[in-house]
């Protein structure tokens, strides 16, 4: 079996009377791929069928359409190391998995109702559908008793389906298998982003989850209490407690704080760097701290036309304090990006700082960029005090 799985890949994917979907993700053990997914399907351009491939690595997508060259390109991503590969085809799924040596372990299931979509415009795929009644997305509101999605609520049923986008692109999820993973998140508010993890995770990843939403109001505890009475997710619990002070009971496997703002993202970051999570997100909202240090400096000369404006300065300042974290992040041993993971048309507070833990702490590299630009701007972000010994120094 060793390379009879590309033979039957090929063919399923190249059969163009039967082939709906591919999807390639992951990397196995010990390799890297250059893109964390790639996606295949059929699709009608000027009425001739092409194959159109999709590759995805962490922040953009790129896609191409493929004739003639078709072959080609699947004889190439079956040249590298995917950790999964599942191809849909009219009469079954076959899905290929890696084990920790490397062996392909292929799994067939047959069907016989599916069919392939060729518009070239289909509708994008969202992590939690809008074509049908939802029990969770009417619990919160978002939708409607006959299923559709309140107009109100488009722009956060949006929000909450590219946050969990990006969260499943890391390909981290596929890597937990049957293990029990522990959610936190932290200043969760209304908490539509945190029943809509809980939602995903379990009912559509078949994940064995537990999440903790944390936040100051107890009002907002005691209704989403209700909520989860009437849903039926035991696994699932709101502490009142700050977000400093929230001690977890189980060490979170992933922490997440949604416009937590000013120095409350730094307390959410450093509560995952503390408990050495796997994964961190964070979209910040608000970012006195650094800028109140800013208005204490001398200005560096070649920064007086950008300093001089006041909407300018505070830009700089947001800018300087998400840099910062990155960094601070990269240090802790974390491979991190800063990204927009919604239009500004739904939120002005639309980056995203996602990390994922990957290596030791102390990169020598970053260490050196961390200090240089804090020397220059002479400030030091809440999230360094924070950390205290925990945070290497130069």
């Amino acid at each position: 079996m060793s390379t009879e799985f590309k033979q039957i890949v090929r063919e399923r994917i190249l059969d163009s009377d039967q082939f709906i979907e591919a999807t390639f993700k992951g990397q196995q053990r010990g390799h890297t791929v250059p893109w964390q997914r790639v996606t295949l399907r059929p699709v009608l351009v000027k009425g001739t069928r092409h194959l159109q491939i999709s590759w995805f690595d962490g922040q953009q997508d790129r896609t191409g359409n493929f004739l003639e060259d078709a072959a080609a390109e699947v004889d190439r991503l079956l040249t590298l190391p995917f950790n999964s590969i599942v191809v849909k085809t009219r009469e079954g799924t076959v899905s290929v998995q890696f084990t920790k040596k490397g062996k392909a372990l292929v799994h067939q299931h047959r069907q016989t109702s599916a069919s392939a979509d060729l518009s070239h415009d289909r509708r994008k795929d969202h992590p939690l559908p809008d074509d049908r009644p939802d029990p969770f997305l009417q619990a919160v509101g978002i939708m409607s008793a006959e299923g559709k999605i309140r107009p109100r609520y488009a722009g956060k049923y949006k929000q909450i389906n590219e946050f969990i986008r990006l969260l499943a692109a890391t390909g981290e999820l596929d890597a937990l298998g049957d293990e029990s993973i522990h959610v936190v998140d932290l200043g969760c508010g209304s908490a539509y982003l945190t029943f809509a993890l809980y939602h995903y995770l379990t009912a559509t990843r078949g994940l064995t989850v537990s999440l903790t939403g944390v936040d100051l109001k107890a009002d907002l505890m005691a209704r989403h209490a209700v909520k989860l009475r009437d849903l039926g997710w035991p696994a699932m619990q709101f502490v009142e407690s700050r977000i400093i002070d929230y001690v977890p009971e189980t060490p979170p496997d992933i922490v997440v704080a949604l416009h937590a703002c000013d120095t409350a993202t730094d307390e959410a970051i450093a509560q995952g760097i503390r408990h050495q999570s796997r994964m961190i997100f964070c979209a910040p909202c608000c970012h006195h701290h650094v800028q109140a240090q800013l208005a204490q400096q001398a200005v560096p000369d070649p920064f007086r036309p950008i300093m001089r404006h006041g909407i300018l300065r505070e830009e700089m300042g947001t800018l300087l304090t998400d840099a910062l974290r990155a960094l601070i992040l990269r240090i802790m041993g974390y491979r991190t990006d800063v990204i927009e993971f919604v239009s500004a048309e739904h939120t002005p507070k639309n980056n995203l700082i996602r990390a994922v833990r990957r290596t030791a702490p102390g990169d020598p590299q970053f260490v050196q960029e961390y200090e240089a630009l804090k020397q220059f701007w002479g400030v030091t972000p809440y999230l360094e005090t924070l950390l205290g010994d925990r945070f290497p120094k130069a």
